[in-house]
Formats: C-alpha cells, sequence, structure tokens
C-alpha cells in the first residue's frame, strides 16, 4: 500500500462541524474529527462473514504516517489468516491485563515474600531463633538454596514435584543435612500459608521419605584405657583454669559444649545436688536434669573463686561473654588430641563406658539427652527415677576419679540398675 499524503497535509487539517477522512491509502484513512482529534481507521471484510468493519489505530501524531503501513499489512494479514483484527485485539489487550494482574499477585504472593515473611514471624513475634546470627544464617540458606529457583513463583505455583526438584539439588552436592534443614523449613513456610489461607495444601509434607539419612561422622572418642592418662593431662595443663574446668565438668556431666559453655550459677541447687539446664537451652528444647555427685561440687568450687560474682560459670572477662565455642577443642589440640578426641566425643566415651557397664540404655540416653525424660519417668516414679540417674553418675565420677589415680578399672557391675 503507497502512502499517498505527507505530514504536512495530515498536520494542517483543520477541525469542521462534521468528521471528515483523508485517504492515506487501500482502506486506510485518518478520520478528523470536530474537537480536533485525529484518528487512523481501515475499513476490512470481519471474517468468517466478511461483513463490514472498520479497525481502530489509535490517533494521530501519536501514530506517525511512516508508521501506518506497516499496521495495516499486520491487519491485513490477519484478515487474510481469517482472524477479526479488532477481536484479536480485545483478546491480546485481555491477555496482557491478566499477565499484569497475574505479576501483582505473584509479587504479593510469590514464595520469597511469604518466606521472608514466616522467616520475620518467626523472629519478631515467636522469638524462635537462637539468635540475630541464627536467624541470618538461615535467611541466607534460603537466600542461596530456594530463592533462586522458587522465590518468583506464586506460592500456590510451587508443587510437590518443583519442591523434590530443588532439594534434589541440595542432596546432589553431599549438602543432606542441608537438604533436612529446608525440608524442615519449607513444611513450616507452607503451614503459614495453609494458615493464611494463601494455599490449600502443604506441599512439603510430600517430601516426607525422599532425603535420604545423612551418612553420620562419628566423633573421636576415649578408649577406656586412656581416659586417665587424659584427665592427668588436662589437670596438668596450665593454659587456663577455666577451661580446665570446663572440660573436667563436660566429662562428668556428659554435657554438649553448649550447655558447658552457657551454664549459670543459677541453674544450680547444691542443696538437692542438682543441675537444672532450661529447655531454651538444650538442643532437643527440652528441660534437662543433671545429678550432682561430690567430684562435680568439687569442680564447682574449684571455679567459684574465678566467676562467682558472674551469671555465668565460664564467664571470660577479656572479651565480656563465655568462652569461644572452640576454646575447648584448642587445648584438647594443645595436648596433642587432634584427630584423636573431641569435645562432642567425651559424651561419646561416657556413653560407651556406661554401656559396657551394663546400665538401662534408656537411662543412658536420658543422662545424655537424646531421649525424652518423660517418656522413661512413665516406668518409675519421680524419686526412683531421679535415684537411678543419680547412682549412675556417681558411678561415672567414680569411675573417672580411680582412672585418674592410675586404677585399671574394667567397666563391668556386680548388678545392673
Amino acid at each position: 500500500m503507497a502512502v499517498s499524503v505527507s505530514d504536512v497535509k495530515l498536520k494542517s487539517a483543520k477541525p469542521e462541524a462534521k468528521p471528515y477522512r483523508i485517504p492515506v491509502g487501500e482502506n486506510v484513512y485518518l478520520d478528523v474529527l470536530p474537537n480536533g482529534r485525529k484518528v487512523w481507521r481501515m475499513r476490512y471484510l470481519k471474517p468468517p462473514e466478511k461483513k463490514p468493519a472498520i479497525y481502530t489505530f489509535g490517533d494521530y501524531p501519536d501514530i506517525p504516517l511512516k508508521a501506518i503501513n506497516g499496521l495495516a499489512k499486520t491487519v491485513k494479514e490477519q484478515v487474510k489468516q481469517g482472524r477479526d483484527p479488532t477481536a484479536y485485539r480485545e483478546q491480546q489487550k485481555a491477555k496482557a491485563e491478566a499477565e499484569h494482574q497475574a505479576t501483582l499477585r505473584a509479587q504479593a504472593y510469590s514464595f520469597e515474600t511469604i518466606a521472608r515473611e514466616w522467616h520475620q514471624h518467626r523472629r519478631d513475634s515467636l522469638q524462635r531463633w537462637k539468635s540475630a546470627k541464627n536467624a541470618a544464617k538461615i535467611l541466607h540458606m534460603l537466600e542461596v538454596n530456594l530463592f533462586p529457583d522458587l522465590g518468583a513463583l506464586h506460592i500456590s505455583e510451587v508443587t510437590a514435584p518443583l519442591l523434590l526438584e530443588v532439594i534434589q539439588k541440595v542432596i546432589n552436592r553431599g549438602a543432606i543435612e542441608t537438604a533436612k534443614k529446608l525440608n524442615r523449613w519449607l513444611n513450616d513456610i507452607y503451614r503459614y500459608a495453609v494458615l493464611r489461607k494463601l494455599v490449600a495444601h502443604n506441599e512439603a509434607d510430600n517430601l516426607k521419605g525422599e532425603i535420604p539419612a545423612p551418612r553420620r561422622k562419628n566423633n573421636p572418642y576415649l578408649k577406656s584405657d586412656e581416659i586417665g592418662a587424659f584427665i592427668r593431662q588436662v589437670e596438668a595443663d596450665t593454659g587456663g583454669e577455666i577451661i580446665k574446668l570446663a572440660i573436667l565438668l563436660t566429662l562428668h556431666c556428659l554435657t554438649r559444649t553448649q550447655e558447658t559453655r552457657f551454664a549459670q550459677w543459677s541453674e544450680f541447687d547444691l542443696e538437692a545436688k542438682l543441675w537444672n539446664i532450661p529447655a531454651e537451652r538444650m538442643k532437643m528444647k527440652r528441660a534437662h536434669t543433671i545429678p550432682l555427685t561430690p567430684p562435680v561440687l568439687a569442680l564447682l568450687e574449684r571455679l567459684r573463686p574465678f566467676t562467682r560474682h558472674q551469671s555465668y560459670l565460664f564467664w571470660n572477662s577479656s572479651i565480656g561473654k563465655p568462652f569461644s565455642e572452640n576454646a575447648m577443642l584448642q587445648v584438647l589440640y594443645r595436648l596433642g588430641f587432634k584427630g584423636k578426641l573431641t569435645i562432642h566425643g567425651l559424651r561419646a566415651t561416657g556413653s560407651t563406658v556406661l554401656n559396657d557397664a551394663r546400665f538401662d540404655k534408656d537411662i543412658i540416653e536420658a543422662a545424655l539427652a537424646h531421649k525424652e525424660e518423660n517418656s522413661i519417668r512413665g516406668a518409675y516414679n519421680h524419686a526412683e527415677y531421679l535415684e537411678i540417674r543419680r547412682q549412675m553418675m556417681h558411678w561415672w565420677s567414680d569411675y573417672l576419679d580411680g582412672v585418674e589415680q592410675g586404677a585399671h578399672i574394667i567397666p563391668i557391675r556386680q548388678k545392673a540398675l
């Protein structure tokens, strides 16, 4: 189609009392309206019935003269293909609007948005994270492992197969523990979304059984004939009395590093001879009670002059907080135990000796805070349960004192408790 008019003519066209047309090519014209508006239009035969119809392109000069030829050609092609260009344009507008609304909706309820809301809710309202550092670490794990693939999707579009695909990437790189944590957090995120009616079902719940169990890394521990020499080495160490006492308390009480590090004087009932650790300080989030033996009470007396005026037993005045997470481990390294023993290995040492001595496995697990004490107490009354725990811990402390003095003790008792 050849354009037969110039821009000068179109610009100079004045409005009249009635609309008039300026032809610019085959079936294409510019309507000049009384209000001064100039509109591009084109006559065509509407398929399939071929009824006369008019297609409106838009206003001049918003659509310049040089562009109308290409636009008219596109309309003719659509008609030739049996498509009504006016109806098609409306369909495209509706589709674009739907996509726009979907984008807005996805932005409002995207997986990333909901995950961040959940994280903030858990941090601020529920105060579930151990610390701000821990909360930041978890958010970073979501940002690295989940948001790149899932973040922009509306949460209702994130299906179980898609979740599995993302988790499988983590498993494939050998990070099985990370995959387990992500699965746990995904369950929490979806529970949060279900309660707020953003999704109907918890898609993450379908991942149960899909994540393989991680290979356990056994912590190096002491054999029974090595325990005495170890205690003597620790006692002889001149690197610091407080750290030394922390290691010995950990060995006698079979506590985890964090349970020892953040021990507070207020947790110790010296009259009842019990150490009551609150649930929020325990790995399993269950309160834990440890009977105190005479050797443990002696350790506390040795420690008292150093930190009795502080809340924490193992206070480091130079840094204004309890000693660092690796402080006890560094002592083991200095004593030549690198690769041979870890602080957690002290718990394994105690577990091995107590099992060899044929103590009740459930009582041992309770002492290690592996098993819920309430489930074991069902077989005993409270006093009986505590007495059995106390007898075992007394036996263990006596055993440690004996091997420290050089006694050769075979951990077999005459009568099982």
